[in-house]
């Protein structure tokens, strides 16, 4: 922990109804380095009702010397998204406790393919990927073959949509395929599609990847991830907050098997399938915890694992010391044992 950043903002960019892009000045100048592409900030910011939270928010892009940028969406209700939304402006100061993640634009150069599928507002990490790989392909160095698959409901949730196109254009190493879910796109439109895309097919329209990057909501990246295990057996899960990799899991669903989940302190155990996530089994037992972004970014419902072992698709909304600590995002995390104990 090198202690505290401080940011202040110069620009506020409407990306669409519900996103805006926040360009950041990093006071700290000899820290800038550290905010390299597809790193996060764990900003510090009041909700509401003035209560400061911790949140987390990839780094997009450094759009020119001491700048980055993120992108927040506005979530229902009143967290830290909907105050971030409403108070920062221009010149306003905010603060971050860290820096942190691995998974950055140079790490990716080990890999010949990469395969990234985004849901919504997760094509920013994607995003400040591409970008960070083509600075340092105009560098000379040799960057993997990359897919992006982008996939949004409807046509007011495409951000950062020209620029994919104009990167796809100008680089040969980067194909993207974005889908609109939920409105139909016109018949003879090449750069977009309509209805949601078959991950079984992917394996006879790219060549396999050596790498698998899934961002989005927590039923999105689970989806993709149980369905890439077959298409896609010998790729590697990236992890956001790890320098290594995981390799994704060839077990049998685990939506076939139950689960026991006990609470510390209490004498309580719930029942549950290990193909759901701990935050939808401790909501269909009836049991209130916190949560808001419900895709592994805001941080809000982390719990501790007391006992047992699970999978988790993202933590990002964790600190490194949560992590250590044994704390995972319920949102993200899935029981792939018989039991497992909780700490809420």
């Amino acid at each position: 922990m090198k202690g505290l950043l401080h940011f202040k903002c110069e620009n506020v960019v409407r990306m669409s109804n519900s996103v805006n892009a926040y360009w950041l000045r990093v006071l700290d100048t000899e820290r800038y380095g550290e905010c390299d592409y597809g790193k996060h900030l764990l900003l510090k910011y009041p909700d509401a009702a003035n209560r400061v939270q911790r949140r987390n928010y990839s780094i997009v892009g450094r759009p020119d010397e001491g700048l980055i940028e993120i992108a927040v969406k506005r979530q229902a209700g009143d967290g830290v998204s909907a105050s971030i939304h409403q108070s920062l402006t221009r010149n306003s100061i905010l603060i971050a406790d860290e820096v942190s993640g691995a998974l950055t634009s140079q790490s990716l150069l080990r890999y010949r393919r990469v395969l990234m599928v985004c849901g919504g507002v997760g094509v920013t990490l994607p995003v400040g990927l591409a970008r960070g790989l083509a600075k340092l392909a105009e560098q000379g160095n040799q960057v993997p073959e990359v897919h992006l698959i982008v996939c949004v409901p409807q046509y007011d949730d495409l951000i950062y949509f020209t620029e994919l196109l104009a990167l796809q254009a100008r680089y040969k190493w980067l194909s993207v395929a974005t889908f609109v879910t939920r409105e139909s796109v016109r018949p003879g439109i090449s750069y977009l599609m309509s209805g949601r895309p078959d991950p079984c097919r992917l394996v006879n329209q790219i060549t396999a990847p050596e790498a698998i990057l899934l961002c989005g909501s927590g039923a999105f990246v689970a989806d993709w991830e149980r369905q890439l295990r077959c298409t896609f057996p010998g790729a590697m899960i990236l992890n956001q907050h790890r320098s290594d990799t995981e390799r994704v899991p060839s077990s049998p669903a685990a939506s076939e098997r139950t689960c026991k989940m006990l609470l510390a302190g209490s004498d309580r155990v719930l029942i549950g399938n290990r193909g759901d996530t701990l935050l939808e089994t401790l909501e269909a037992n009836g049991v209130a915890i916190s949560n808001q972004c419900r895709m592994g970014v805001c941080g809000r419902c982390s719990v501790r694992l007391i006992e047992g072992e699970v999978e988790s698709s993202s933590s990002i909304g964790l600190t490194s010391l949560e992590l250590e600590k044994g704390y995972c995002l319920a949102c993200c995390t899935r029981p792939s044992g018989e039991a497992v104990t909780l700490e809420l």
